[in-house]
């Protein structure tokens, strides 16, 4: 995973509540493989239903943060969704709230889900309609996001393990292997005959 420091773009505007992972990547295609693979299966079917659908249209590729509604990510577990909005280009989701299960396979994947309060929400929908080209720029180093020139400033709010991964850009297991040296240590004080046993 890439490391998750300081992220500017403009944003795609996906509004709709309760968009669920089915229309996030389609059940024909959670076995695509692949990042080619996953980026066209995102949102595959509304895209082939609406010719106007936001992902399509014009000066939206290349924009890395989703502005989302409430409940984004709901409906059934699979991490599929997560790995098509990664292979799309997307680094961070802003949202109301998120499916519990989607926002872990969200960070486990390197994506910033960032829930946000229906207040400040309605403020960052506000400046994304009135000026297209806005820039969010999220700064997970300094806990700062901003919205353009709009005064709209705020804390990311993001579990504190979740975000060192993000920022040092590796996953759990990463973790856990840097940490070998004291697990190993640590085993070794356990072991039957050692001098110490650990409560």
């Amino acid at each position: 995973m890439s490391p998750f420091t300081v992220v500017t773009s403009r944003v795609v505007p996906l509004l709709a509540a309760n968009i669920d992972t089915d229309q996030i990547v389609p059940a024909q295609y959670v076995n695509a493989q692949g990042k080619e693979a996953l980026a066209s299966a995102l949102f595959f079917n509304r895209r082939a239903s609406d010719p106007g659908f936001v992902l399509d249209r014009a000066g939206m590729r290349g924009r890395c943060i989703l502005l989302a509604g409430a409940n984004f990510g709901c409906g059934s577990s699979r991490e599929a969704a997560a790995w098509a909005l990664d292979a799309y280009g997307f680094r961070a989701l802003i949202a109301p709230s998120f499916n519990d299960t989607f926002w872990s396979n969200c960070t486990k994947n390197g994506l910033l889900p960032l829930t946000v309060s229906g207040e400040l929400h309605a403020r960052i929908c506000a400046a994304v309609a009135a000026e297209d080209d806005i820039e969010i720029t999220i700064d997970l180093v300094r806990d700062r996001v901003t919205v353009g020139a709009t005064g709209i400033e705020f804390v990311p709010e993001i579990e504190p393990f979740a975000r060192d991964l993000l920022v040092r850009g590796i996953g759990e297991l990463d973790y856990l292997l840097d940490r070998s040296a004291a697990i190993d240590a640590y085993e070794a004080r356990r072991a039957p005959g050692s001098r110490r046993r650990e409560p």
